[in-house]
C-alpha cells in the first residue's frame, strides 16, 4: 500500500469539482489548467472529450507555447506527401548527389596527375612518416575459473564467495533505500537561530578585544584588515578610541573623507580629544582643505598652547597662505550701544504738510494773566495806605525789568 502510486488529483492537489466548465472559464492560472488537462487526458476520472477540448482551448488562450498543446506529426513519406512535392524533393536530391560525385572524381583525377607525396590522399592517412601503432595488450582477468585449472579450484572457497555476493546485494539495497528516502522527503526549511542578545558589559568586552585585534593588524601595516576589525568593534559598542584608531587607518589608506567623518564622531563623544583634532587637521591638509586645517590647529593650540605639532603645522600653513592670521590673534567685536535718553528727532519738525503750533497766543494769554494779578496786588496795597496818600493815578512802582521781558 505504501508503494501504490497516487492519483493525479492528489498529485496536483486538485479537487474533483475543478473538472468543470465554469471552473476552467474562471481560472487564470495556466499551471493549474495544465494539471487539469493532464488529469482529463489520463482517463483516471473518466473520459470527457468536450471538457478536454475546452481545457485545451483555455490553455491555448493562457499559454500558447505549452508543451501539452504540441501534436505529433507523421513522418513524411512518398505515400503521405503529394506526388508533385515528392517528385521535386527527389529531383533535387539526385542532382546534389550527382554533383558531389563529379566533384570527387575531379579531385581524384587531379591527385593522380600531380602524384605529390607531400599532399595527403583523399580520405586517407598521409604517407609521409607513417607510424604503425600496435594495439595495447590487455590482460583480461576473467572472474570465472576454467574447469581444467585445478590449482584455483583448490583455493576456491564457496562460502566466502557467497558472503561477498550477499554483502554486495545488501549494499546495493541500502543505497537504493537511501536514495528513495531522499527523493520522497519534502525539502525542509531550516530556520536560523535568532541573534544572541548580549549585555552591555559583554558588548564592551568583545568590542575591546576586536579593537585590540585591529591595533595588531595596524602595527603589522595591514590597514584594510584593521578597518574591518574596527568596524566590527564599532558595530557592538561605539567608542571614541575606536573611531580615532579607524580614522588613522583611513589616513594610511588615503581615504581622507572617511577619516574626517570618524574624527567628527570622536569629537562628538570627546570634544577635547587632541588626537582626534590633530588627525582631522592632517586629513584636511592631505585633502587640500588647508584653511579648515589651520582652524583645527588653532583649536589644538587653545587647548594646549605648547603643542609642537600644531605650532610647526601652523607656521608651515602660514608660509603657504600669507593671508592667514597669527595663532594668537584676537578678533575685536564692535557692538553698538544705544543712549539711555531718547534723542530728539528733528525730522518731526520738518515734515511736509504739517502745521506747527504757534507759541505767540500762549505768551499773550500768560502776559494778560500776569498783568491782572499785578493790578490786584497793587489795589490791595492801596487799601492798606492812609486816605491822604491815596491818589487816582498813583505812581507806578519802579521795576527792574519791563514786563515785556517776561515773555
Amino acid at each position: 500500500m505504501a508503494n501504490k502510486p497516487k492519483r493525479l488529483l492528489e498529485k496536483y492537489d486538485l479537487l474533483l469539482d475543478n473538472l468543470d466548465f465554469e471552473y476552467l472559464r474562471q481560472s487564470n492560472n495556466a499551471r493549474e489548467v495544465e494539471n487539469i488537462l493532464k488529469v482529463l487526458r489520463s482517463g483516471e476520472e473518466g473520459h470527457f472529450p468536450q471538457l478536454t477540448a475546452y481545457a485545451e482551448e483555455r490553455l491555448k488562450s493562457l499559454r500558447p507555447d505549452s508543451k501539452l498543446l504540441r501534436k505529433e506529426q507523421p513522418l513524411a513519406t512518398q505515400h503521405t506527401m503529394p506526388a508533385e512535392q515528392w517528385q521535386t524533393i527527389s529531383t533535387r536530391l539526385n542532382e546534389w548527389q550527382s554533383m558531389m560525385k563529379a566533384i570527387e572524381e575531379d579531385l581524384r583525377s587531379m591527385q593522380d596527375e600531380t602524384d605529390d607525396p607531400t599532399v595527403p590522399r583523399i580520405r586517407s592517412i598521409p604517407a609521409a612518416n607513417p607510424v604503425v601503432e600496435e594495439p595495447p595488450t590487455v590482460v583480461s582477468e576473467s572472474k570465472y575459473i576454467k574447469y581444467c585449472d585445478y590449482d584455483k579450484w583448490d583455493k576456491f572457497d564457496a562460502d566466502t564467495e557467497m558472503l561477498k555476493m550477499d554483502l554486495d546485494e545488501e549494499r546495493h539495497r541500502e543505497m537504493v533505500r537511501i536514495n528513495n528516502r531522499k527523493n520522497s522527503e519534502k525539502p525542509k526549511i531550516v530556520e536560523l537561530p535568532p541573534e544572541v542578545k548580549l549585555s552591555q558589559q559583554e558588548r564592551q568586552v568583545i568590542a575591546r578585544k576586536l579593537r585590540e585585534k585591529g591595533n595588531d593588524s595596524f602595527r603589522a601595516k595591514d590597514y584594510s584588515e584593521a578597518v574591518e576589525e574596527y568596524d566590527k568593534s564599532l558595530a557592538l559598542c561605539p567608542t571614541a578610541a575606536c573611531y580615532n584608531n579607524r580614522a588613522m587607518a583611513y589616513i594610511k589608506l588615503q581615504r581622507y573623507s572617511e577619516a574626517i567623518a570618524d574624527c567628527d564622531q570622536c569629537l562628538a563623544l570627546e570634544p577635547t580629544n587632541l588626537k582626534a583634532l590633530l588627525r582631522k587637521a592632517q586629513a584636511l591638509t592631505a585633502n587640500d582643505n588647508r584653511r579648515e586645517a589651520y582652524k583645527v590647529y588653532l583649536d589644538v593650540l587653545r587647548l594646549e598652547p605648547t603643542n609642537n605639532i600644531a605650532l610647526s603645522s601652523t607656521a608651515n600653513l602660514r608660509r603657504q597662505l600669507t593671508d592667514l592670521p597669527p595663532p594668537n590673534a584676537v578678533r575685536m567685536v564692535i557692538e553698538e550701544v544705544s543712549n539711555a535718553e531718547a534723542e530728539i528727532d528733528f525730522r518731526d519738525l520738518v515734515r511736509p504738510k504739517k502745521i506747527v503750533k504757534d507759541m505767540v497766543p500762549e505768551a499773550i494769554s500768560k502776559l494778560q494773566k500776569d498783568t491782572v494779578s499785578l493790578l490786584r496786588r497793587q489795589a490791595e496795597k492801596m487799601k492798606d495806605r492812609p486816605t491822604e496818600e491815596r491818589t487816582l493815578f498813583p505812581e507806578p512802582p519802579q521795576r527792574s525789568t519791563p514786563l515785556i521781558e517776561e515773555l
